[in-house]
């Protein structure tokens, strides 16, 4: 069915956004936390009182317990394949494997999306060359949240190496999206991708597929060096 529209349409690729975040919120990355006490659980009943106990002697004292002072864990992991050896996709289910990535999240208007989104892995760079770790792979960036204005995104870069140091300027340790999804390769300018993704929503469409309330572009190519017309983009749409 046709659908006309007023005289400034929204772009493809934004009604296609709208259409994927129609459904209720789904964690965006695959993130290990500890778990919290419930916030109406009840205080623990003060130990009783012993009123004549006898003091204890030095040898009697119990040391509290030792807490690990590392506010971050890391590993060693092995160094990525070259991207850009990857041959190109279109439509076919593949799993998204988790890798571990150092994320600040951000939002962008659609006017600047691409300058946006460099300067904030700019970002993590530096931050990753202060914690000693080496980027190991491409980007990633997970859209989480769109409007007619802008979007909501988190800028993933994979790293190699190990540090005891915590992330500093709002960003955290993570891992990237993992699971079963659609893989779509976009080659061209960032802004030349809405016939990518109206083919990508054709494509859920004619199959009946239900995707997640996300997204993930995954640039093969580097996008802070590349020209970008040579930008070679994978766009992975994650499956319920």
């Amino acid at each position: 069915m046709m659908v006309n529209v007023s005289a400034r349409p929204l772009p493809r690729r934004l009604l296609l956004v709208l259409a994927l975040l129609a459904v209720p919120a789904l964690p965006a990355t695959v993130r290990a936390q500890d778990a919290a006490p419930p916030a109406n659980a009840a205080p623990a009943d003060p130990a009783p009182a012993t009123p004549d106990a006898a003091p204890l002697d030095d040898d009697d004292m119990i040391a509290p317990p030792m807490i690990d002072p590392r506010a971050v864990e890391t590993q060693n992991v092995a160094p990525a394949p070259d991207p850009l050896k990857r041959p190109d996709g279109f439509g076919e289910e593949s799993v998204m494997k988790p890798v571990p990535v150092l994320m600040k999240a951000g939002h962008a208007n659609w006017d600047d999306a691409f300058k946006t989104i460099v300067a904030t892995l700019k970002e993590i760079d530096a931050e990753m060359a202060r914690l000693k770790l080496k980027p190991n792979g491409a980007s990633f960036i997970i859209y989480t949240a769109t409007d007619d204005l802008g979007f909501d995104f988190e800028a993933a870069v994979p790293f190699e190496g190990a540090t005891a140091d915590k992330p500093q300027n709002g960003m955290m340790f993570s891992a990237s999206p993992a699971g079963r999804a659609l893989r779509f390769t976009h080659r061209g300018p960032y802004d030349s991708m809405d016939p990518t993704y109206e083919q990508i929503a054709n494509l859920l469409d004619a199959k009946d597929l239900e995707a997640q309330d996300l997204y993930v572009e995954e640039y093969r190519s580097d996008p802070r060096t590349t020209p970008e017309d040579d930008l070679v983009i994978d766009i992975w749409v994650p499956l319920k």
